[in-house]
């Protein structure tokens, strides 16, 4: 029961925490991320559907499958609390999460060379720092990936030997994860192990507008989803910290995630809800599972 509170209260956090000026997207890119997490189980890597958000200066990579979730939860919660005379009191909600998933982020910013790591760990918290400069040597080899046009590159980045495919004809300097940095997007790369792979899944063009919300009240801002998915801004309020502080808080979280969940919460609006959340006894997600995790994708 505890874990279920623990995970309805990170997907509230989540779905309240945006609030500055977004992007808007220009474009999305899917992958089908593979990870061998554990190198003695290499028949069992780490899979899982990703999506490149992306801006004419700014990008967001993400779980896909983290974003649906949050998208369909939002209207679930949203659902429930018209049905429930606008109130969540009583109200029956359900838990969506029927997996596992990536928890990060990666948030790029062109014009001030920027990238900025995000994870959510009750709070948001951000890690910031340059993009990486990747010295990719361009081949003459050439590929096509669902009729798009791609040229092969290769370097050495992060301890790992990259190869990468990517599209001239899509004028993005951009790529899953913290590849960057070629002539045009990053379509398919995968480390020379294959250990690491991020598998072309597809892409499309977006045309969206800001929705005004003008004469919004604060809960319909809350649970509007219109624009979840097609937008790129980094949590109004994360708290910005170092690599070696948001390691300590995830290892603080992996060791008691009921304790680290009170302290997080402790004063805030948000604290009430683990007294809430015992009303929902339909909630069901899923248990986290111990896993053996040796192969980083940074290597160095």
């Amino acid at each position: 029961m505890k874990k279920n509170i623990l995970a309805l209260i990170g997907i509230c956090l989540c779905t309240i925490s945006f609030a500055q000026q977004p992007e808007l997207a220009v474009a999305k890119a899917r992958y089908n991320f593979s990870h061998v997490i554990d190198t003695n189980k290499k028949d069992k890597p780490w899979v899982e559907e990703m999506v490149l958000i992306i801006g004419k200066n700014a990008t967001l990579y993400t779980s896909n499958v983290r974003l649906n979730q949050l998208i369909n939860f939002k209207k679930h919660v949203a659902e429930q609390i018209k049905n429930n005379g606008g109130t969540l009191n009583g109200a029956t909600i359900t838990s969506n999460r029927k997996q596992q998933t990536i928890e990060t982020e990666y948030y790029t910013f062109n014009k001030e060379n920027k990238l900025i790591t995000a994870e959510k760990l009750m709070h948001d918290y951000t890690v910031e720092e340059e993009i990486p400069k990747i010295d990719w040597k361009i081949e003459r080899d050439t590929m096509s990936f669902s009729g798009l046009k791609c040229q092969k590159a290769t370097a050495t980045f992060k301890g790992r030997n990259w190869i990468a495919w990517f599209a001239p004809e899509l004028p993005f300097a951009n790529g899953p994860w913290k590849l960057n940095g070629l002539p045009g997007l990053i379509i398919d790369a995968y480390d020379e192990k294959k250990e690491v792979q991020f598998q072309f899944a597809g892409f499309e063009a977006v045309t969206v507008k800001a929705v005004d919300q003008t004469n919004s009240t604060e809960d319909e801002k809350t649970l509007a989803t219109e624009m979840m998915g097609n937008e790129i801004r980094i949590p109004a309020k994360a708290l910005k910290v170092s690599k070696e502080e948001l390691n300590r808080l995830k290892k603080a979280k992996n060791e008691d995630p009921y304790g680290f969940a009170k302290a997080q919460l402790t004063g805030t609006p948000m604290e009430g809800l683990l007294n809430i959340a015992k009303q929902f006894p339909a909630l069901k997600t899923p248990t986290p599972v111990a896993m053996i995790f040796n192969n980083p994708i940074e290597l160095k």
